[in-house]
């Protein structure tokens, strides 16, 4: 038996499937999930968000030496750097590790008006994190990287949480 809304029926199960098929490989936060950004060993990046990733290489560190984390925004997609963003990473305390900061705001922050960021080309840019160890030990430097990248539709704000290990010598 035939009814009116066979086809219609028809016609969202074929438009489910084929959405299934076109997501992306990562998981889709829920709505209520706050940030955009993962911080997961799946993506391969420090972070990743829709429209960018973040990348976090650590120079080579020696105690009590000036050692730089270089956090490296790269937009992807149609999305460019936000020239108008006020780019700010600020790092949380960690023992035995000093961050050397030029920011008002404080040692741990590092900002684009205080000199820290740098944009590369349309598409990416860069943080310096400079700190010093008081020990030899894997560190971790961790904190918030506040970003933003734009398209010609709309741009994102985020504030993803990042966590490199640096291995200080």
């Amino acid at each position: 038996m035939t009814t009116p809304t066979t086809p219609l029926f028809a016609f969202l199960v074929a438009g489910s499937l084929a959405l299934a098929c076109n997501r992306d490989k990562a998981p889709a936060d829920p709505p209520s999930a706050a940030p955009a950004a993962l911080s997961s060993p799946a993506c391969g990046h420090a972070a990743c968000g829709d429209g960018y990733f973040v990348d976090a290489l650590p120079s080579s560190c020696a105690v009590g030496e000036v050692c730089t984390l270089a956090l490296t925004l790269v937009a992807t997609g149609d999305y460019h750097i936000n020239d108008e963003y006020p780019y700010k990473f600020k790092g949380d305390d960690a023992p035995g590790l000093e961050f050397q900061g030029k920011s008002a705001d404080g040692r741990g922050v590092f900002t684009k008006a205080a000199g820290d960021w740098t944009k590369t080309d349309e598409k990416t840019g860069r943080m310096g994190v400079a700190f010093t160890s008081r020990d030899a030990a894997d560190k971790h430097v961790s904190g918030i990287f506040k970003l933003s990248v734009c398209s010609a539709q709309n741009c994102r704000l985020e504030q993803p949480r990042l966590d490199a290990r640096v291995a200080v010598r």
